[in-house]
């Protein structure tokens, strides 16, 4: 593939950092360096942020033909597809996901991204309401202004396609930080947004680390709302910096998402699923399951059977279609991962199943591992790990499935195992989470919003009807139908 871009993208120009300082992207797979990428400091921030207010406030975007915006959008996502191979490869050397699951889910799924929300811009609309009699109102759905978005490397091009898509459906222009972890295929998307036409300041993609870069771009007063997935602790910093300016916020945060599966669940779903959802990416997901809930009556049962399986995974280098599982992102995440993980033997989980770590430059793969005999106030249980950490609870009743699946501080994602549909709809009713899933469902669907209970996050991600309230201001225009001059102050 060629070299991947360098520069920030700022007002569709290539621009080095005005500090001239670079930062070294590493393939965590290897400790090999793949490219230097120009640092944003301040002032870049401030280019890249008035390059987007000159596009909102006197460009075309926000007042293009809704029908040419989503031409565009679809033009992007056919970019995306014609080169489905370089975007696979870029995400796969970045951060160590396997080449089949960046192949087969995240650049597809970018793509659909974009060509979905492609379809929204000539669909927002606003009300009427004409029943008064003196006067009609109309209330105007219009574009809110420049949005900074920033997302995180777990996903690095799908993340950047889940802020952008709708945010350009709805006539905004954005300042897109990615992580200084992950910068290469945002800056692939820059690339082909100019090549298929976007003008100007639309859309602008600068690098650097939160600290250098994504403080004075949440703080910049010329930003209207700030759009962040991450962290609940950086989300909280989102918050505050939303204070100036009273910027909009949405979060979408953290997760510990519990699988809870009933006795009358089809146990070889069951085991897919779970396998699935804390194995996928490593357990980089915001919603991996990371809490099974398990009656007591099929506990060693379905243990048995998800560790044969488990230890069937073939686990190596990324860019080996044959392997299911990669590395972590970075070294710094994998000593994140093996401290909860050696908390949790401290605290009394029964650890069944792990593996070695490797020596050397490849010390970005951990190996899969799964703890029985976890209790709700185990650190294991509480907190998100963010990696390949499976925990095992065991229940009685269905009440107490309930008060233990809620016995967490995110409220993100849950999942129910059962073959009886008035049980799986009377739980998905009692569990805190903005989504349930019930027997897998559980993939991303451009059109599903995803909401976030507790500190699991504010506002809603994607969603037609959701987007246009997340991302666009409404107007009430008051329209007096009566002649008769107001009595007051005479």
């Amino acid at each position: 593939m060629k070299r991947w871009p360098d520069k920030n993208y700022i007002n569709g120009n290539w621009a080095g950092g005005s500090s001239g300082r670079m930062w070294t992207v590493t393939n965590p797979a290897t400790g090999d360096a793949l490219a230097e990428v120009s640092v944003a400091d301040a002032s870049d921030v401030n280019l890249a942020v008035s390059a987007a207010r000159h596009a909102f406030d006197e460009g075309p975007w926000p007042r293009m033909d809704p029908l040419a915006r989503g031409r565009l959008l679809f033009l992007l996502a056919q970019k995306i597809r014609d080169r489905l191979e370089d975007f696979a490869m870029t995400d796969t050397l970045n951060v160590g996901k396997p080449i089949r699951d960046t192949r087969g889910f995240d650049v597809p799924c970018a793509a659909d991204l974009f060509e979905s929300y492609a379809g929204l811009p000539d669909k927002i609309s606003g009300k009427c309401f004409g029943t008064l009699p003196d006067n009609v109102t109309m209330q105007f759905r219009e574009p809110m202004g420049v949005i900074a978005a920033i997302v995180p490397w777990n996903f690095p091009l799908t993340n950047a396609a889940i802020k952008l898509a709708p945010i350009l459906a709805c006539g905004n222009t954005v300042v897109l930080k990615p992580s200084e972890v992950s910068p290469l295929s945002a800056l692939m998307l820059a690339e082909a947004a100019h090549e298929v036409g976007f003008p100007p300041g639309v859309l602008n993609v600068i690098h650097g680390t939160g600290a250098e870069t994504g403080a004075p771009l949440v703080r910049h007063p010329g930003v209207d709302k700030i759009t962040f997935t991450g962290r609940h602790q950086t989300g909280a910093q989102m918050l505050e910096a939303a204070k100036i300016g009273m910027k909009g916020v949405m979060l979408e945060l953290g997760g510990k998402t519990p699988s809870v599966v009933f006795p009358d669940a089809p146990v070889e779903n069951v085991v897919n699923g779970v396998i699935t959802g804390i194995f996928y990416n490593l357990g980089q997901v915001c919603v991996a399951g990371s809490r099974l809930l398990v009656h007591e009556s099929q506990h060693a049962d379905l243990m048995e059977r998800i560790v044969a399986k488990v230890r069937g995974l073939r686990q190596g280098d990324p860019t080996d279609p044959s392997m299911q599982l990669g590395c972590l992102a970075t070294a710094q995440h994998l000593s994140t991962v093996h401290r909860y993980v050696e908390q949790a033997r401290k605290e009394g989980a029964r650890c069944v199943l792990t593996g070695k770590i490797p020596d050397g430059p490849q010390n970005c793969f951990y190996p899969p591992t799964l703890f029985d005999g976890v209790t709700p106030p185990m650190t294991v249980a509480r907190e998100e790990v963010f990696g390949p950490v499976l925990s095992v609870l065991t229940y009685r009743t269905e009440e107490e499935a309930v008060r233990m699946a809620n016995d967490c501080d995110f409220g993100l994602m849950a999942n129910i195992w059962t073959t009886d549909g008035t049980r799986a709809l009377r739980v998905a009713r009692q569990l805190r989470a903005g989504r349930v899933t019930i027997n897998g469902g559980g993939a991303l669907r451009p059109n599903v919003p995803v909401f976030g209970y507790k500190m699991s996050g504010i506002g809603a991600e994607l969603g037609y009807e959701e987007t246009v309230h997340e991302y666009t201001s409404s107007k009430a225009v008051i329209y007096a139908l009566g002649t008769e001059k107001s009595p007051w102050p005479e």
